[in-house]
């Protein structure tokens, strides 16, 4: 497969090859394309979780929310970064 990518994102690549990042053009641009890729299936997941809210809201469902647990759980994920 050939690809054209734009010059200002060729620059881009190219340093990181020069810089040691990535040992080829080739590997820069699949670590890229994994990167979307990974991207792209947590926006999927996070979807589809919305999804089962709207769901369970639709079919009269409640579900408590409680803003001290979701503060905790958030404060949780950023110290764990």
């Amino acid at each position: 497969m050939a690809i054209t990518i734009p010059e200002e994102l060729q620059a881009f690549v190219s340093r990181s090859v020069a810089s040691g990042r990535f040992r080829s053009e080739d590997e820069a641009v699949q670590k890229g394309l994994k990167l979307l890729r990974d991207r792209e299936d947590k926006l999927e997941a996070l979807r589809a979780d919305f999804q089962v809210g709207i769901d369970q809201v639709d079919s009269g469902q409640k579900v408590p929310f409680d803003v001290a647990a979701i503060e905790q759980r958030g404060q949780e994920l950023l110290a764990g970064r």
